[in-house]
């Protein structure tokens, strides 16, 4: 990255403890090498209180545990050009206020999309060789369910995506190396879209269920997505068939889904994300023996994170230079996709 003579200030305005979570030392001086930067973590409280003053604040890198960008915090930042958030949604920290000032925002959030891309790969490949059913029959004691009796990834095998933002894309675009047959669900994408997936449309939920030997949901939630995944579509998937989760809990209707998947043994269940997130180890959904689940690790972890940090580094470098941002988020996107 080339120096600059007259180098914009920056700070870092997130949760201090998720901090050298997504920006590592080489993001870090990076951020330093083309931005004034002190390196310190701020809160809303420092700057309300603090006597520095941060009206020459140009730049701010932030990430999970970011402060509402309210009137009052814009206050504080008269200059406020860009926010670079080194996580995925922004719906948390956004407001009108922030909009109407017309800042430069980006997300990583095509950083996030791959590892949760790699884990939802990875639990198709187990759903059509039908390794957690053998697995359990296994480890209960009983003969291995028949080996022969499997989908196997290969043409045939048909894997439906639901929503086609940057996860489901990036989902798609994996499968296709693996020659299954892919079929998605999106009433806000166009056809080209479908076709730069290698993806075949499908108008209806009703069809992905019922057609889709793994069914994956990818779609934000939204007031029109809330409890979108219903029982009755659970049910209707073909026998032996899966359904992954690792968009939010509450797309599903939960209590249906629990009876669906007791009362269809057959159908197992990949869950990275249930309604609320601190009762994973009481959720029944834990102690069914169809249902493998985790506790929200699809997304980034670990040094994935630093994927993060290094992208709002990039974005920042684009902003500098003049070039266009690879991932910028809008009012209307927020409202829609990030």
């Amino acid at each position: 990255m080339p120096i600059r003579t007259k180098k914009p200030r920056s700070i870092f305005i997130l949760g201090e403890d998720k901090f050298h979570k997504s920006y590592n030392a080489q993001a870090i001086a990076q951020i330093q090498e083309i931005t004034k930067n002190d390196g310190v973590v701020y809160t809303p409280e420092m700057l309300f209180d603090s006597d520095e003053q941060f009206d020459n604040v140009e730049i701010v890198f932030s990430g999970w545990g970011a402060p509402v960008f309210d009137a009052k915090l814009l206050k504080t930042l008269p200059t406020l050009k860009a926010v670079f958030y080194a996580a995925g949604s922004v719906r948390y920290f956004v407001t009108d206020a922030f909009w109407q000032r017309d800042i430069k925002l980006t997300s990583a959030f095509q950083a996030n999309a791959i590892p949760v891309s790699e884990y939802v790969l990875a639990a198709t490949v187990f759903a059509l060789k039908n390794a957690w059913a053998s697995s359990r029959s296994l480890t209960s004691g009983d003969r291995a369910t028949n080996i022969y009796d499997v989908s196997g990834v290969y043409k045939g095998s048909r894997v439906g995506i639901i929503s086609l933002g940057a996860i489901g894309q990036l989902v798609c675009k994996k499968l296709a190396t693996m020659n299954v047959d892919i079929f998605a669900y999106d009433p806000l994408a166009d056809n080209d879209l479908f076709m730069e997936c290698g993806a075949t449309r499908v108008d209806s939920l009703e069809k992905i269920f019922s057609d889709c030997d793994v069914v994956s949901l990818h779609a934000p939630l939204i007031k029109e997505t809330e409890g979108m995944v219903s029982g009755q579509l659970l049910r209707s998937m073909p026998k032996g068939s899966t359904f992954i989760n690792t968009a939010r809990g509450s797309i599903v209707n939960e209590v249906e889904m629990i009876e669906a998947l007791q009362q269809r043994e057959d159908l197992f269940a990949v869950i990275d994300v249930i309604t609320d997130e601190r009762e994973f180890h009481k959720s029944i959904l834990a102690r069914l023996p169809n249902v493998f689940i985790t506790p929200h690790i699809a997304g980034s972890l670990g040094r994935e994170c630093h994927r993060m940090g290094a992208l709002a580094v990039e974005e920042c470098r684009r902003h500098l230079e003049g070039e266009a941002p690879l991932a910028p988020i809008t009012n209307r996107s927020v409202q829609t996709r990030a």
